[in-house]
């Protein structure tokens, strides 16, 4: 399997994404309008830190990882002054080192979908565990709709490696059975955007955690 962390360690270093980190995602908007004030956030896959400015500009505390050590450090050195948001490197299939019932908010839009289904469901595990109760889980992934769906070679069910990226597709089912009984769904939605100027098909849920 290609190193994932080398291929997003380049496209940092680069700049291919640069021009995305102004202005943040409509999903964190939306995520901005429903979570409690000062709220306590932890970011699965910062990128170029758009979103993570956008949620502390809102006025909430922010830990934002990603696995790209080129990342972290072009963040760290961008939002040094911002004394509410921090960057850490984490790699998501690993036991998360926080503890129990940290955070009030999990947010992940577009990274949670690079890892088998076992891992992934141990990812979704340790989301759920590091929430407190009734916690928001806030998620975004490409799905079996989008236009990569099966391109490349294929790993295991829905997820395929192709021109050096892996992706495992969701769909509504599958999201639905990650989050199981450990969540209670507010709202999923499939849909058509564009990510990084290229069409795509995507699968969004927000979640409260059940303790």
């Amino acid at each position: 399997m290609f190193d994932q962390k080398k291929l997003w360690d380049k496209a940092h270093q680069d700049g291919e994404i640069n021009h995305y980190s102004s202005t943040p995602t409509e999903l964190a908007e939306e995520v901005i309008k429903i979570i409690q004030p000062s709220s306590k956030i932890l970011e699965l896959g910062c990128g170029v830190g758009n979103d993570s400015g956008a949620f502390t500009s809102a006025g909430h505390h922010v830990l934002a990882t990603d696995f790209s050590e080129v990342a972290i450090r072009k963040n760290s050195e961008r939002f040094k002054d911002d004394s509410n948001l921090t960057f850490e490197m984490l790699d998501m299939s690993q036991p998360f080192r926080f503890a129990d019932n940290e955070f009030d908010v999990v947010y992940a839009r577009l990274s949670l979908h690079y890892f088998t289904e076992e891992i992934t469901r141990r990812v979704f595990s340790e989301i759920h565990r590091v929430l407190k109760p009734n916690g928001y889980f806030c998620f975004m992934c490409k799905s079996t709709k989008d236009p990569l769906y099966g391109k490349g070679k294929e790993i295991e069910k829905d997820m395929f490696e192709y021109e050096g990226h892996v992706r495992h597709f969701f769909n509504e089912e599958s999201a639905r059975s990650m989050l199981d009984n450990n969540f209670k769904i507010d709202e999923i939605e499939c849909g058509d955007g564009k990510f990084y100027g290229s069409d795509s098909a995507y699968v969004k849920a927000i979640a409260t955690a059940v303790k």
